[in-house]
């Protein structure tokens, strides 16, 4: 059994510290509560990105462990938390359409994309003319309540505690951290990553997410709609509106700007009443090529990253910490496009 020193309590940080206790490792957690992306997530697991018409990357492999995944911490926890959800995607442009009429027939596509659809809802906004159709396999994690149960879990287990990451009392060629001594050590720091003396030369970019809670009698609760953002129902008629993306962005407060941004989302295609009822931002972490960063230290063996996780945190934390786990007990190498390594390149 191995000791692991996990920063960062986040969904990176939490899905490898069950990976690893599954595996019958020991682990510490440790997380600073300062920036709350992966709790005031969406948690929405799209397998589509629409304009084009493509899979989200590796969906196919990210989607049945991130099922399981969840669905083993929900039997864990005794707590409902991940639901399969219909996205109604209405088209921005007839070339839009023209893709996924074409894709939905295909067998790749067939698994995820519904042809399209003509269907209105009493308040649908009447403007949208090039129609609509339905992703197939799409799912929402509670984040809210799925980060409140898996810091119990932990907590309970002995392995999490709240606190900030102490440079001054970490040595990282012996691997001590307060005069405790660990076989790995692994940043999940998030946007907080560049307040690390360590992986200067990974480019973790600030991209601040605005969403706005809203509630509503006249918005249907059995489809999320996608045009321009999002409109998520969350249950007792109340919805998620989001979201914005502010790249390099590092406040986290709430603006004007976003709000109208949202309420344009919201009233793109719905023309019914609603009253908001909250506004909300994070902070997320994300990477200038949109894939994560994971690695061992190229000086400091047994240091790693976990990072980088961004939009599509809750599609890819599952396998992805399944994958990092594996990568930091028996050096199984990892897919080449979230290698830390490819940073180091990019500087030479």
């Amino acid at each position: 059994m191995k000791r692991h020193l996990i920063i960062g309590g986040g969904v990176a940080g939490c899905s490898l510290a069950w990976r690893l206790i599954q595996r019958g490792e020991k682990v510490r957690l440790i997380d600073n509560k300062k920036n709350k992306s992966s709790t005031i997530a969406a948690g929405m697991i799209n397998p589509i990105v629409f304009r084009r018409v493509t899979k989200s990357w590796r969906v196919d492999e990210f989607l049945p462990e991130a099922i399981s995944f969840y669905n083993d911490i929900e039997h864990a926890v005794g707590c409902k938390f991940f639901t399969p959800i219909k996205i109604r995607r209405f088209f921005a442009s007839d070339q839009e359409k023209i893709y996924w009429n074409e894709k939905q027939k295909t067998t790749e596509y067939k698994s995820y994309l519904s042809p399209s659809e003509s269907r209105q809802y009493q308040f649908s906004n009447p403007k949208n003319k090039w129609g609509s159709g339905i992703v197939k396999n799409a799912y929402r994690v509670d984040a809210k309540c799925f980060m409140k149960e898996i810091h119990q879990l932990l907590n309970l287990r002995g392995v999490l505690s709240y606190e900030s990451f102490d440079d001054g009392q970490f040595n990282p060629c012996k691997m001590v951290y307060k005069n405790e001594i660990y076989d790995s050590v692994v940043f999940c720091c998030g946007s907080d990553q560049d307040e690390i003396s360590y992986f200067k030369q990974v480019e973790i970019q600030h991209t601040k997410g605005q969403l706005l809670s809203i509630n509503s009698f006249d918005m249907t609760e059995k489809e999320t709609w996608n045009h321009k953002g999002f409109i998520l129902p969350i249950g007792k008629k109340s919805f998620k509106v989001g979201a914005t993306i502010e790249r390099g962005v590092r406040d986290n407060n709430i603006t004007k700007q976003g709000a109208d941004n949202l309420t344009g989302v919201l009233e793109g295609v719905f023309s019914g009443k609603y009253e908001v009822s909250t506004q909300t931002s994070g902070i997320r972490p994300t990477v200038y090529d949109r894939r994560p960063v994971l690695g061992e230290h190229s000086e400091h063996k047994g240091l790693y990253i976990f990072n980088g996780l961004g939009t599509k945190g809750y599609l890819m934390a599952p396998l992805l910490a399944y994958e990092m786990m594996r990568f930091m007990l028996s050096g199984k190498p990892l897919h080449k496009e979230v290698e830390l390594f490819r940073f180091y390149e990019k500087h030479q």
